[in-house]
């Protein structure tokens, strides 16, 4: 399933605490290890209720959204996980300073393609400084960023089928299963963007060859590839390896920056790419731009109806959903959780 990206391409308190907000219909294992100081709430056994917990804070809300901290003392814990496979991931924090460096030193506000809050605001809140299960995770996210946790749940449906990185034991990643967009042909401006991957764990290069690797990792499908055409970045890549690949929380606290970044209206660089003028206050236009990388156009109403789909049946919540994953290879044998 390839996907074309875009180019960023990522309960102890009262329900009315909860980030309490207004939307519209439309928007609508162990244990887990906090911040040093944060609460946690007696756990259950329980998955989300369909009504998921949190909701979609109106844009303009962003000053006011609470910090990861208190987040992870309002996430619903529970040992529900249909997903074991991503337990390394899920209990991996990335280190603040690395991740802030990798960002600082490619910042993407200037020639106006986003707001300057992009590198002000935005991206120095993403820490990924949460361990707990994948379910959790999405909550704390969804808290942090004002985003309604069941579209997380259901773009990392579409995205990944929840899994965080599967590899074979050879160390080859599971394509669609944590990583994918395979780059198909090899320029001057791969061979550099791979070789700058492979100094973090593994050689793709070694797998599918020369200037071929994925150019997107994790649960949420969150780009590391940036194309010289799109702006010159160190390495050709755009900050987030390997901390998208290593760590669940840090790729789902990047994608739900992402879409509270699109939605306040800091990314004009897709005003022009589609047959609508981009706005803010559109969420599903921006979970659309997280895939084709444009504005409302055919690709990315497509991929908006999909994850509808996904929310509207609460594809999580089907009885079958923790038996589907990947099968084994005749080549490379069974998949396993990184």
């Amino acid at each position: 399933m390839s996907r074309t990206r875009a180019r960023w391409a990522g309960v102890a308190a009262a329900a009315a605490v909860a980030v309490a907000i207004t939307v519209t219909a439309d928007q609508s294992g162990a244990v887990p290890a906090r911040e040093p100081g944060a609460p946690v709430a007696a756990r259950t056994s329980s998955p989300p209720p369909r009504s998921g917990y949190f909701h979609t804070t109106a844009a303009g809300s962003w000053r006011s959204l609470p910090s990861g901290h208190r987040c992870a003392s309002l996430v619903h814990t529970s040992t529900w996980e249909p997903r074991p496979d991503n337990a390394g991931p899920n209990g991996r924090m990335p280190p603040r300073k690395k991740v802030h460096a990798a960002f600082a030193a490619r910042r993407r506000s200037g020639g106006g393609s986003f707001s300057h809050k992009w590198d002000t605001w935005l991206l120095p809140r993403v820490t990924g400084h949460y361990t707990g299960t994948t379910d959790e995770i999405f909550q704390w996210a969804a808290c942090k960023w004002g985003i309604a946790d069941n579209v997380l749940r259901a773009i990392t449906v579409r995205e990944s089928t929840w899994y965080q990185y599967e590899v074979y034991k050879s160390g080859r990643c599971v394509t669609d299963w944590g990583c994918g967009d395979m780059i198909e042909q090899a320029t001057a401006a791969t061979r550099t963007y791979c070789q700058a991957i492979s100094r973090h764990g593994h050689d793709y290069q070694a797998d599918y060859g020369q200037g071929l690797c994925p150019e997107t990792f994790s649960i949420a499908g969150v780009m590391s590839w940036e194309n010289p055409d799109w702006g010159k970045m160190k390495g050709n890549q755009n900050g987030t390896f390997p901390f998208n690949r290593n760590s669940t929380a840090f790729a789902v606290d990047y994608l739900a920056g992402n879409l509270r970044g699109c939605y306040e209206g800091w990314e004009p660089w897709l005003s022009g790419s589609g047959p609508v003028a981009y706005q803010a206050g559109d969420l599903w236009g921006c979970v659309g731009s997280w895939y084709a990388g444009e504005w409302r156009t055919e690709r990315a109403v497509g991929y908006i109806h999909r994850v509808r789909r996904e929310l509207r049946h609460r594809t999580w919540l089907e009885s079958d959903w923790k038996d589907v994953g990947p099968s084994c290879s005749a080549t490379y044998g069974c998949p396993r959780g990184s």
